[in-house]
């Protein structure tokens, strides 16, 4: 048999009954290696493809590629790809929705067999609703998506020469579907819902081919796509998905069903990039099973996708897919905001001395071996961070590789080798006082805050003896020459303050500023000089775009600061931010509303004035004075009632008052 005749075959089989329909490959490489449940994750270029409702979540303009090979080991040696091709807009940086346009191409042997669709599409946001007791407002996204279908074939010699039955033999009469129209088009049409709640959830449902179009070659003939309905929960993170879908659609006989889950995670690596990995895993009806591979590298303003797919319990030889994909994301990030960026980075370093480490190290070094220096410091400061010691211990050895000669990294390495061969790890450091304590201690010792670590460290055992923390004092104190207090005076609720302190820099480390600003507030309004505690705040504040309020944080830890080195490096770092602040836009006031009837008018205030009394009220929460706090925020929600941090602060304040 040629192999012409076997393409011929699988062309004829395709169009037994006059119909231009193919399986549906999806689009991209993300999705595809999440199995295809991606209807309730939705947040890139893709999802014009999946459900066009997450087209209003997307804040850049993107475009996106892909290329599929399908099906690779034919034996009659067949072509089978699949092509992809997106842009999507944001109208005012997504305010008013997204547009979107698409042509995905699926073909057999290029021009034997085509499906073409060339899709306009809208999402966006239609309602959301208020923030409740400090969780992240939810918001119901809709989209639709109108799109034209064609399928066409070629010609080839078999078509003038019918197959009657499976025995192959030609009659040598015309086959009455190859001879007829060469091509079709119709019109369809999809629609989507995605629901984000919560902090990580999000719902998704999508139905595909509303209008059902007859997609027959034959206009006598009747072949209608049927209606497809997806519907799925995600659970996300900053740096992770975990997704649940089912579809159906209706079948030749009965009706297909398909569950899937899919599950990614990311790497985030500073000053390189991101690097994910995922899979997923599909099971329905008529013993469909497939098992599906993925990773990805990204930037700020790129994007590479690769999948991998095998049916299971298929022949091999016809089943293994590959695809990729590119993707690229335009405006947005201004040099401006990349500096913010910069200076965010820079106050998360602040307490582990790393950037002063970094501008020492890198004096000698190109810069290719800068950025290996950074990385490998930023996975050590990350580790620190988290109370594993002994990891961060063996990054830090990887950075001493590219600058071994450098007496700033063996100075950091003495101190941090000296911690990790004592205490490995801390694994409750964010549940136990203990650990809390000691943790913090650690911190200190690693920024040469040596008094500070000798006094954390001696409060540790005072809340529990532990061999392991009473062997790292002792030996603290042999290597700095400080010797333990004999009592250690604490203020209401110490080892509580600490298990709070220790859990704001982990959510400042994992992007959580909300909580990490609610957190050191608390702290504050116990111990309103808790140096650490307006560190953080400051840095919690700066990402939520506070600048006034971080700046003021920052400046009270300046005055609380003893150590002379310490307030030298604050007092550049302080200088730094209000450079980077004077090109920083400012944060524009709320438009007036326009009252429905007449009514007394809303008092307006400068936002600079806005600001400064925020910041008075929580200088009256940290001092305890809850009515005099509560008074200056209704005076702030009552001139700009969309003041989030105001809305907040309020809601917990009305809480700790009501009896």
């Amino acid at each position: 048999m040629t192999r012409s005749l076997l393409s011929c075959l699988l062309v004829l089989a395709a169009l037994a009954t006059g119909t231009a329909r193919a399986e549906d490959q999806g689009a991209g490489a993300r999705a595809p290696g999440m199995g295809g449940a991606f209807v309730p994750v939705a947040d890139d270029i893709y999802t014009v493809h999946y459900n066009p409702a997450g087209l209003g979540v997307l804040e850049r303009p993107t475009l996106g590629t892909a290329y599929s090979l399908l099906s690779i080991g034919l034996k009659d040696g067949s072509d089978l790809g699949a092509s992809f091709a997106g842009y999507a807009h944001p109208l005012s940086d997504g305010k008013h929705g997204t547009v979107a346009a698409a042509w995905t191409a699926s073909s057999l042997n290029q021009s034997l067999y085509r499906e073409d669709s060339f899709t306009a599409a809208y999402g966006r946001l239609l309602f959301s609703r208020t923030e409740k007791a400090g969780s992240l407002a939810g918001g119901l996204y809709g989209g639709l998506s109108l799109k034209y279908l064609r399928s066409s074939f070629g010609s080839f010699a078999e078509a003038d020469n019918a197959v009657p039955t499976m025995s192959v033999i030609g009659s040598g009469q015309k086959d009455p579907v190859l001879s007829g129209p060469h091509a079709r088009g119709d019109l369809d049409a999809d629609a989507g819902l995605l629901y984000r709640f919560g902090k990580h959830y999000s719902w998704g449902l999508a139905a595909g081919h509303l209008n059902q179009p007859n997609v027959a070659f034959s206009r006598s003939d009747s072949d209608r796509l049927p209606l497809s309905v997806k519907t799925g929960f995600n659970y996300r993170s900053l740096i992770s998905n975990l997704a649940f879908q089912y579809d159906t659609q209706r079948a030749t006989m009965g009706r297909d069903h398909v569950f899937s889950i899919g599950a990614e995670r990311w790497f985030p690596k500073l000053f390189v990039g991101d690097f994910g990995v995922r899979g997923g895993l599909s099971l329905g009806t008529r013993d469909y099973k497939n098992l599906a591979m993925g990773v990805s590298y990204r930037t700020r303003r790129m994007v590479v996708d690769y999948a991998f797919s095998l049916p299971i319990g298929t022949s091999l030889d016809a089943s293994r897919s590959h695809k990729a994909a590119l993707s690229f994301r335009f405006g947005r990030t201004t040099e401006e905001e990349e500096t913010l960026e910069m200076v965010l980075e820079a106050m998360k370093q602040f307490k582990s001395g790393q950037p002063v480490i970094i501008k020492a190290a890198a004096k000698e070094l190109p810069k290719t071996q800068v950025a290996v220096l950074e990385e490998y410091l930023a996975q050590s400061r990350g580790l620190e961070s988290k109370a594993r010691y002994e990891e961060a211990m063996q990054k830090f050895g990887a950075a001493l590789a590219v600058a071994p000669g450098d007496k700033d990294l063996m100075a950091r390495f003495s101190r941090l080798n000296f911690v990790a061969q004592q205490i490995k790890s801390l694994p409750d450091y964010q549940k136990d006082p203990a650990e809390a304590v000691l943790h913090l201690g650690i911190q200190a010792y690693l920024a040469s805050n040596d008094l500070e670590a000798v006094r954390k460290a001696a409060e540790s055992l005072m809340l529990r003896k532990d061999e392991r923390a009473e062997l790292f004092l002792a030996q603290l104190e042999l290597v700095t020459g400080l010797k333990r207090p004999a009592e250690t005076v604490q203020v209401p609720g110490a080892y509580e303050l600490a298990v709070k302190l220790t859990q704001a820099n982990a959510a400042i480390d994992e992007g959580r500023y909300d909580d990490a600003a609610a957190l050191s507030l608390e702290v504050l309004r116990i111990d309103p000089e808790n140096v650490t505690a307006w560190q953080n705040l400051g840095t919690a504040y700066f990402a939520l775009k506070n600048y006034i309020g971080s700046t003021k944080a920052w400046k009270r830890a300046l005055e609380l600061e003893k150590s002379p080195a310490i307030r030298a490096a604050i007092k550049g770092y302080l200088k730094s931010i209000e450079r980077a602040l004077e090109r920083a836009p400012a944060r524009p006031a709320p438009a007036a509303p326009t009252p429905a009837a007449p009514a007394p008018a809303q008092p307006t205030l400068p936002r600079a004035e806005i600001e400064d009394m925020y910041n008075r009220a929580v200088d009256h929460y940290t001092r305890g004075e809850l009515t005099q706090a509560r008074e200056l925020l209704e005076k702030i929600l009552a001139a700009d009632p969309n003041y989030i941090e105001a809305q907040k602060a309020l809601r917990r304040i009305k809480q700790e008052l009501a009896p």
